[in-house]
């Protein structure tokens, strides 16, 4: 008997967090999503009995959250044949000051409306009857999903302060155990191989633990957890997918792009941006500016808007000034490549 599986959409931890907690007291698994964007990827790739959606979400992390985002999405999910007989229960912190919010959203195709201020009462028997409804809590069976293999493009895992996602998939929160995360930190320093291969030992001696409490142990429970919550996603991902081990020691593999948010990200994202070798932004950057493309700060975000955030970008052309590789003209364009470019001149640009 396949366990019962939902998707949870909010771009809110801790209403996931809290959500979560009542899915797993019926012995329902979930994965969970940000933002619209994440939430269609997350459709395209997996089955699920039903759908907790939040209204005012961003399109993407970091961009305009609105209810008619929201919307848009309740009505594709309406729309695609896969998705179309998908209960999906509203989930909103607006039903006190929109009156006419749950007409709307229960004429265009949810089976319930919770209110976020009622979700630990309301919630529960919104999923029964909505199992109920579609003829799953009797079956207690849903479809298998085809999984993708995680190796199959680059993932970008995202190290926040709490939790840890990848492909907007949250599949680590352990807040009495920081030590993971700092371990993770570690190992997305960089050299001129890649990403830095640290031996447990070390990593131990950097977080002040000894043989009998090995950072080896977290690390083995961060695989396993991320490999059974992508497993939900719909990507099949192998114990070392993600942070390998051997030949030197821990490292992250190669198609994992990390990301690391908060105060603590900027500083590490900072210190490696003004030293060491260029990373694939700042080569492509490079390569347009001696090919002479006119481009600017605002090109380079949009090229690469899918991958990182915008202060990201920001500092990786703020690096290549202060390091005197280039400078820009009174219009903003990146004009002319500095006198240390010559020996990046020829470095591989990314590819479109």
């Amino acid at each position: 008997m396949t366990t019962i599986r939902a998707l949870i959409v909010d771009d809110d931890p801790e209403i996931i967090r809290t959500a979560g907690d009542i899915l797993e007291s019926l012995g329902h698994q979930y994965v969970s999503a940000t933002h619209q964007d994440g939430a269609r990827k997350l459709l395209s790739v997996g089955r699920y009995d039903y759908i907790i959606l939040d209204l005012e979400i961003p399109v993407r992390e970091g961009r305009l959250y609105r209810i008619q985002n929201g919307k848009n999405l309740l009505e594709e999910i309406r729309r695609h044949p896969n998705t179309k007989d998908t209960p999906v229960i509203v989930m909103t912190g607006h039903g006190d000051d929109s009156p006419d919010l749950a007409v709307s959203v229960l004429t265009n195709g949810a089976v319930h409306y919770v209110k976020k201020t009622r979700m630990a009462e309301d919630l529960d028997p919104a999923i029964r009857h909505a199992l109920n409804r579609n003829g799953q809590a009797r079956k207690g069976t849903s479809p298998e999903p085809a999984l993708t293999p995680f190796k199959s493009e680059r993932r970008t895992l995202a190290i926040h302060a709490d939790h840890i996602t990848i492909c907007g998939v949250e599949v680590w929160r352990d807040c009495a155990q920081p030590d993971l995360r700092k371990a993770l930190i570690l190992l997305n320093k960089k050299n001129k191989d890649g990403f830095a291969r640290i031996r447990g030992a070390k990593l131990d001696e950097e977080l002040g633990r000894d043989a009998s409490n090995s950072i080896a142990r977290r690390i083995k429970d961060f695989r396993d957890a991320a490999t059974e919550a992508l497993k939900g996603s719909g990507l099949n991902c192998g114990s070392e997918d993600i942070v390998a081990s051997g030949r030197g020691g821990y490292h992250f593999t190669e198609w994992t792009d990390v990301r690391v948010e908060g105060a603590e990200g900027e500083a590490s994202a900072d210190a490696a941006s003004s030293k060491g070798p260029l990373n694939d932004r700042q080569k492509w950057v490079l390569e347009q500016v001696a090919s002479g493309t006119k481009i600017s700060q605002k090109d380079v975000i949009a090229r690469f808007r899918e991958e990182v955030n915008p202060s990201t970008v920001k500092r990786d052309l703020k690096a290549l000034r202060d390091r005197k590789i280039i400078e820009s003209d009174p219009d903003g364009y990146f004009a002319r490549l500095g006198g240390k470019a010559d020996a990046v001149r020829h470095a591989p640009a990314r590819p479109k």
